[in-house]
Parts: C-alpha cells; sequence; structure tokens
C-alpha cells in the first residue's frame, strides 16, 4: 500500500512539473493575486457610496484577509486609507514629540500638560485607525462594513472629544470648578452621541439627517465653552490661552472638507478622472488631517504661553 501510495504522489508530482497551468495556480496561491477592480454598477448596493466614482472598486471579498491585502495595490480607497493610516502613526509619535521637545525646556510645565495634550493626540489616533480599518474593510461584507462604519462615526466621537479636553483645561485654566464643569458636560455628550452611534439603525439612510443634528449639535456644542471664556477673560487673554486663531484655521479646514464631501466635487464635474486620486472624500480625510495639526499646534502655543509664567492666574 505504501509502495502505491509513494508512486502515485510521484505521478501526481510529475504531472504538476509538465501542467504549466497547474504550476501556474500553485503560484497563485503563493502570491498575491490582484483582483480585476469594478465598476460602479458592478458592486452590490451596499458599496454604492458615491455614484461620481464610476471605477477602481475591489470585489466583495468575505475575508478580512483579502481585504486587508488590499492595501498592497491601488483601488479608489488606497488614499482614503493611507491618508488615514499615516495620520495615525503620526499622532502617536507626537505625544513623544511634545514631551522631548516642549514639556522638558519649560520649566513651570506640569504633568497635567503631557496628559491633556496625549489625550488629544491618541484621540485623534484613534479616529484615523478606525478610518483607516473601515476603508481597509469597505468591501468585506455588509455586516462587516457597516459594523466598521459605526465604529468610523465614534472615531470622530472620540477626536472631537479629545480635541476639547486640553481646549477647556487651558481655557480655563484659572478656574478648575469651570475645568471639571465643562469636562463633564463634554464626556456626557460624546456618550450620549456613541450611544446613538452604535445603535442598528444609526447608519441607515433614513438616519442621516439624525447623524447631522447629533454630531453637528456635539460639534457646536464647543463654542458654548468658548464664548463662555470670551465673556469671562475678554478676547486677548482667551486669544492666547484657546489658541482661537488656530482654532479658527482648525474649522476652516474641517469645514471646507466638509462642504467638498457633502458636494461629491470634483468627481461630479469630470467623471473617471478623480477614481483614483483627488476625490471628495480623499480631500476631506486631508483637510482633517490638516485640521489635526493645526489644533496640535494651537495647544503648543497655549502651552508656551501659560507655562511661560510663573504663576499664569496672578492678575
Amino acid at each position: 500500500m505504501s509502495l502505491r501510495r509513494g508512486t502515485l504522489e510521484s505521478v501526481s508530482q510529475l504531472s504538476m512539473e509538465a501542467n504549466p497551468l497547474m504550476k501556474q495556480n500553485k503560484a497563485d496561491h503563493l502570491l498575491l493575486r490582484v483582483p480585476r477592480l469594478l465598476y460602479f454598477h458592478e458592486i452590490p448596493k451596499w458599496q454604492q457610496d458615491n455614484e461620481f466614482l464610476l471605477s477602481g472598486y475591489r470585489p466583495t471579498s468575505g475575508s478580512t484577509w483579502i481585504s486587508y491585502t488590499g492595501i498592497l495595490y491601488l483601488h479608489n480607497q488606497t488614499i482614503n486609507i493611507y491618508s488615514h493610516l499615516v495620520g495615525c502613526i503620526v499622532f502617536c509619535i507626537l505625544p513623544f514629540y511634545f514631551y522631548w521637545n516642549h514639556y522638558q525646556f519649560q520649566v513651570n510645565a506640569q504633568v497635567d500638560d503631557v496628559v491633556v495634550i496625549s489625550i488629544y493626540c491618541l484621540g485623534v489616533a484613534v479616529c484615523f485607525a478606525f478610518s483607516a480599518t473601515f476603508h481597509i474593510l469597505w468591501n468585506h461584507s455588509q455586516a462587516l462594513t457597516s459594523y466598521w462604519n459605526k465604529l468610523d462615526y465614534l472615531g470622530i466621537l472620540v477626536l472631537m472629544w479629545g480635541a476639547g479636553i486640553p481646549t477647556i483645561y487651558y481655557g480655563f485654566f484659572c478656574n478648575q470648578n469651570l475645568q471639571r464643569f465643562y469636562w463633564m458636560t463634554t464626556s456626557g455628550t460624546a456618550l450620549g452621541c456613541a450611544i446613538v452611534t452604535l445603535h442598528p439603525r444609526f447608519i441607515s439612510p433614513q438616519f442621516r439627517h439624525w447623524r447631522a443634528c447629533f454630531y453637528g449639535g456635539f460639534g457646536l456644542s464647543s463654542i458654548i465653552f468658548v464664548v463662555h471664556g470670551l465673556i469671562l477673560h475678554g478676547w486677548e487673554l482667551q486669544r492666547a490661552h484657546m489658541s482661537l486663531n488656530w482654532m479658527g484655521w482648525m474649522a476652516t479646514s474641517n469645514l471646507t472638507g466638509a462642504i467638498i464631501y457633502a458636494a461629491r466635487v470634483p468627481e461630479r464635474w469630470v467623471p473617471h478622472k478623480f477614481d483614483f486620486f483627488g476625490a471628495s472624500h480623499q480631500i476631506l480625510h486631508v483637510a482633517v488631517m490638516i485640521a489635526a495639526v493645526i489644533h496640535f499646534c494651537g495647544l503648543l502655543n497655549a502651552f508656551s504661553i501659560i507655562r511661560s509664567k510663573v504663576d499664569t492666574c496672578v492678575n
């Protein structure tokens, strides 16, 4: 029996070596197989998010591994993936940059500075990590894509919450009661939005306006503590402590990206031209990254101004 089995294995091996097609199939298992990219009309309804992006779609994979291999070849989600993947890495590094290049050189600096700025940076990193993963798994299946779409929105909440923590800290630097109050209200609002985000109906098209209301309301809630700070301390002081000039540029970048994304330009103007590079969603990603860096620079500015004085709270 063993002799016969050995003979069959030898014949099978010889047949494989003699048959180029069999050798090719074996090679396909060892090498990355780049799938044929699809047109918009070829993909399932649950993937049809932007009717102005007409090509470059990966076929439905049904496999996490196959979806992850999508980072190795070009398709219409590549820029969305790498923009926030790189951004995630950068913001994981920035707390160390702050510690070694700013915190160490300010004799009045406190551990609180490292904590609040690290919260912001890690909040951005979480947001970008969720976003990159969502775009990687975009073609997996309707169920998994829906799940990661919720986490993508949840990441936006984490970023917004993380941005508020240090802004409140420096904006009400001399009033710990107001710091705690606005930290609690911001965290409570973020938690409420998170619960809504994870609700099964959240990503349905019928819920689109509610999504806009909840997230818009959370974003506008930051205006309340900014205005309160201005009333208490005036423009000149809060311009320094809250880095209002930097915040203005941050808001401009975010708003510009959001408007371009909502308008689906420039892809609606020139079909096929921006399927891989320059689409509205990609512009939004870059705008959000720029806004995140601007806010970080604003926090560094507030830190430097406040900690350059021995006692900032002495009138």
